[in-house]
């Protein structure tokens, strides 16, 4: 595996040389915690071990992205998967499209969650986990990178948990953002404008939060000025000629002098696609040779395409979540956290032409409970955090147009589960930590009377009891560098709907049980060993990792699921530096490789849609004076050729690409210009490259010019 390096990655990195700069991987905490150059202050999450920990009591890979860096990139594009891909490391490439299919997270699908309510849809997936919230609604963002069973009922890739906005401690707090940005090779149809308001504050014991957006986008245009098909990689979807709206609500009270505190919380986003455009192909279009000497995927009118083309039902995501927390922070000695919430999902997918529209539905209900309760062992404080979960899954595909029928079966999911966690200080070595997770699923599943392939599947429950177990520690070198090492297990029952769907040979006629498929579950080692530092301004990282499975989930050419046994490995590096109080530089390396085996004992490498290319990323932050923020950021994606027979097997040639974002007080406010792919790139995104089909072929997006002006009242 290699890089290539373009004229364009030459230019940059000989100009960051001329800038006296070495730009090495790594996350920034000084750019997540807005610091220029300041004393550096130290990550709080919840996500690892539900319970609030600062990064270096954490014996896992964890990444904060918090709220300066998400309206950072935000101003760039707004996709969720966009920022997380230049942010974290081991965060697969962007897939520039409305769906997070073919990016993974250390080589497998990640759990999402908004203050900790699932947004994955494992029963039957959409692949719509990063598009279900707007970034004006978010606080931050933690990712746990690698599988973990704290949260459970998935998460075999590691979780990303997006922590909404919080109230200001002021009694009324106003901020108001507009914007528009449009592509500098077509400007006609390109305009992309957005404005965001939100008001919040305290009053005595009560605290609240009202917050709205909104977005209306119309074409993407590549390099060269071409349209960008809205649906870039098929029936997945895309942002093109799309319609987004977002609403958050949060309401607290706090009484028992403090001790106690109950929360509501209620998010509503929308997103619908209406677009006079699809994609065109052989095969798809009626015009002669839509692809005149190019792979490229190109926009073709709908009128121009085949007959059954045209969506009966306008694409998109509609996604509302609830959650009502109560907490006590003494109740007996222990802090409890109870937290019950709702989730109701529909992803419209674009129609493919000669087939029918299709949707997922998704309806959540759940509970959790945390308790964490301090202990006294051998003369030692320890901690013992413990509790019970609970979660019920509704999910449903239904089928537009004539004849349709579903071929995904109606499945209601309950799922139970206890844990426990011991928390052992180890004096001036170091913190061990170790726990157990026990989770019961059960699955009814309705009968499938022929599916995509005319076999039939009867109905019946699939139960699942698995116990999963983690083990960790770390160990202080010194006041400032420590070694971390982690074995944990994931667990995940990875798509059934689809498994059914697919079930049987072409010619159809065969007939099946659901409980045949009670065994395509999917169980994760994951094993974990880090070094990381903070010296000063320096703050850096190095950690390699390795995980195995039986039943691990990739799709041949028929786009059919195949369980084979896999393994992944890598390693992932981080350093930042703050030069001084005006200049900070850093970046990010992610390098993995991985294998699956079947039943025979033949092997073959993961595709790309499984295992990304190495990618490094890079940035430099200067700040003239006060008011006044700069940020260079630079992305590169290298080469791999697996050697595989599975989809998602394309090679991908590497591409690198240049963002500026300007920010200056004025006025009240400040106003940012925003510059994507400032060298105007041209290059297919690696998961476009990856699905190497006519219909998904797509360029990226190419350079974008955003001016935006935002206010604090």
């Amino acid at each position: 595996m290699r890089f290539r390096r373009s004229a364009q990655a030459t230019a940059v990195c000989q100009a960051i040389g001329l800038m006296g700069i070495t730009i090495l991987g790594a996350g920034s905490v000084h750019a997540q915690n807005g610091d220029k150059g300041g004393d550096n202050l130290e990550p709080v999450v919840v996500s690892a071990t539900r319970t609030e920990k600062p990064v270096s009591e954490l014996a896992r890979s964890v990444t904060v992205v918090d709220e300066q860096q998400i309206e950072e990139q935000a101003s760039l594009d707004r996709n969720l998967g966009t920022i997380l891909a230049k942010t974290v490391p081991g965060m697969g490439p962007s897939t520039e499209a409305n769906s997070n299919f073919g990016q993974s997270l250390r080589g497998r699908n990640f759990l999402v969650l908004i203050d900790g309510i699932p947004q994955s849809t494992p029963l039957r997936d959409g692949f719509r986990d990063l598009n279900t919230i707007a970034p004006s609604s978010i606080e931050r963002i933690e990712v746990i990178r690698g599988g973990t069973a704290v949260y459970g009922f998935g998460a075999a890739g590691g979780l990303v948990n997006i922590i909404t906005k919080e109230p200001s401690d002021k009694p009324v707090a106003g901020y108001s953002q507009g914007g528009a940005s449009f592509s500098t090779e077509e400007t006609d149809d390109s305009g992309i404008y957005e404005t965001e308001h939100r008001v919040s504050g305290t009053s005595d014991q009560w605290d609240y939060l009202l917050s709205g957006s909104y977005v209306e986008r119309n074409g993407r245009f590549d390099s060269e000025g071409r349209r960008i098909p809205p649906n870039p990689l098929g029936s997945q979807g895309g942002f093109s000629d799309t319609d987004e709206f977002s609403l958050l609500g949060k309401a607290g009270y706090e009484f028992d002098g403090g001790d106690q505190r109950i929360e509501v919380m209620l998010n509503h986003f929308e997103n619908e696609q209406d677009s006079d455009y699809t994609f065109g192909a052989t095969g798809f279009t009626t015009t002669s040779d839509p692809t005149p000497n190019s792979r490229r995927t190109p926009a073709i009118r709908v009128e121009d395409a085949q007959p059954g083309s045209t969506a009966l039902v306008d694409p998109g995501t509609e996604n509302t979540t609830g959650n009502l927390t109560w907490l006590h922070r003494d109740l007996g000695g222990s802090q409890v956290r109870l937290n019950t919430y709702f989730g109701d999902q529909s992803v419209v997918f674009p129609r493919f032409p000669n087939f029918p529209q299709g949707e997922i539905e998704s309806e959540k209900f759940g509970s959790r409970v945390t308790v964490n309760t301090p202990i006294t062992l051998k003369e030692t404080g320890a901690t013992v955090i413990w509790g019970v979960d609970y979660l019920g899954d509704e999910t449903q595909a239904n089928r537009f147009g004539p004849g349709a029928t579903s071929d995904v079966p109606d499945m209601d999911q309950d799922a139970f589960a206890v844990f426990g966690d011991l928390e052992v200080p180890m004096g001036d070595i170091g913190l061990l930590r170790g726990g157990v997770r026990h989770e019961e699923i059960e699955v009814d599943v309705g009968t499938v009377q022929s599916n995509q392939f005319g076999n039939t599947v009867t109905g019946g429950t699939l139960d699942y009891s698995e116990t999963l177990f983690n083990l960790s520690s770390v160990f202080y070198l010194s006041e400032s560098s420590e070694v971390f090492a982690s074995y944990s297990q994931g667990f995940s029952i990875a798509d059934i709907g689809r498994v059914i769907r697919d079930a049987g040979p072409f010619s159809g006629g065969a007939t099946f049980s659901a409980e045949e498929f009670e065994s395509d579950a999917e169980k994760v080692d994951n094993y974990e060993l880090g070094y990381r530092f903070f010296q000063g301004p320096v703050s850096g990282s190095l950690i390699a990792f390795y995980s195995e499975s039986d039943n691990g989930a990739t799709f041949n050419q028929n786009l059919q699921i195949q369980k084979f046994s896999e393994t992944i490995h890598g390693i992932e590096a981080t350093l930042d530096y703050a030069v001084n109080r005006r200049t900070n530089i850093g970046g990010t390396f992610s390098w993995a490789e991985g294998e699956s085996e079947d039943e025979t004992g033949a092997t073959q490498d993961l595709p790309n849609t499984r295992v990304s290319p190495e990618k490094l990323t890079g940035y430099v932050e200067y700040s003239p004076s006060g008011g006044w923020d700069n940020r260079l950021q630079v992305q590169a994606i290298g080469d791999r050729d697996p050697d595989t027979n599975q989809f998602g097997g394309g090679e991908v040639d590497g591409y690198t690409l240049v963002d500026f974002t300007t920010r200056y007080e004025v006025g009240p406010g400040a106003v940012r210009v925003s510059l994507s792919n400032l060298l105007n790139e041209d290059y297919y995104p690696a998961v476009n490259q990856a699905f190497d089909s006519s219909f998904a072929y797509a360029k990226g997006p190419g350079r974008r010019l955003g001016v935006s002006y935002a206010m604090e009242w």
